[in-house]
């Protein structure tokens, strides 16, 4: 099998590049024949993609975080047999948030590999976005409100790596800011005053945070995590029970599936799909079950 692999040499902060030897060995010494594509900045992606035969691949294969496979993504779903064709991730990026629900390991880089070998696959599905005049997907979480706040601080902080995402919480606690949300959930519509919505696909996001514990990649429904209104005191010790997902049973949260939502605000807001500043509000939010294939061992 021959599989093309788009490669995020500054992910991590940079630090992805000095795994690439360690991968080259890890696809020979599986068998595997790999076509290696480097970028830049992940702005080239949809340039690479987009010159691509499919036909000539059995896979497409990810190296560097959520937002590279964000990006990967998006400019594969705009090609007519992207989704025949399987998707690997190989974790070498900030986050690594999606791949925690993909390959059942200790997330060692041989782990995944190892699942492109076997080639056993699975259909995950995925969030299909229409914002204002344009549509995206993602794979593993939206957030908006502090979330977002957040994300753009850690994505200047990307050398910290994972503890990047721990500083933006700490640092944009500061300017706490609750705002009005107009959300329809499957046709029934609500209003809340909240901090921040994610709604995820997948567990974890921020590398190590256990967001949505009941989430699913491959069940038709996403995850609604809302944190309402509450002080800052409270929000620090809330924070830390989103290691291990106990957060859901605060009185401060509220978790629901859905396969629809649509948002509004009072405030003007910026999402951030899988760590990424991409689109804004009024948003639409759909679950599309078993979009995508991926290489996965569970």
């Amino acid at each position: 099998m021959r599989v093309l692999c788009i490669y995020n040499k500054f992910a991590g902060g940079g630090r992805s590049i000095s795994r690439m030897d360690e991968i080259k060995e890890l696809f020979e010494k599986n068998d595997i024949e790999v076509e290696f594509v480097l970028t830049d900045n992940v702005k080239q992606i949809s340039d690479i993609v987009d010159k691509l035969d499919l036909d000539n691949y059995g896979g497409i294969i990810v190296a560097g975080g959520d937002g590279s496979f964000f990006n990967v993504l998006n400019a594969f779903m705009k090609k007519d047999k992207a989704t025949k064709i399987p998707f690997g991730i190989l974790p070498v990026g900030t986050g690594n948030s999606l791949s925690r629900d993909i390959v059942r390991s200790d997330m060692r880089l041989e782990s995944f590999i190892r699942a492109i070998k076997t080639r056993k696959t699975k259909l995950i599905d995925i969030a299909k976005v229409e914002s204002h005049n344009e549509t995206f997907y993602y794979a593993n979480m939206m957030g908006f409100g502090f979330i977002t706040d957040v994300a753009m601080t850690a994505s200047k902080l990307k050398y910290f790596g994972a503890t990047s995402y721990s500083l933006g919480v700490l640092y944009n606690t500061i300017k706490l800011r609750p705002f009005d949300l107009n959300i329809t959930i499957d046709g029934v519509e609500e209003k809340w005053k909240n901090v921040f919505v994610i709604i995820s696909n997948s567990r974890y996001t921020g590398g190590d945070y256990l967001i949505a514990p009941r989430a699913k990649i491959d069940d038709g429904k996403l995850d609604l995590i809302v944190l309402n209104k509450l002080s800052r005191i409270n929000l620090l010790k809330t924070f830390p029970k989103i290691f291990d997902g106990s957060h859901v049973n605060t009185p401060y949260v509220d978790y629901i599936q859905a396969k629809s939502i649509q948002l509004k605000a009072n405030l003007p807001k910026i999402l951030s799909p899988d760590g990424e500043i991409y689109g804004k509000f009024p948003v639409e939010v759909t679950c599309l079950p078993k979009a995508i294939s991926v290489f996965s061992n569970i």
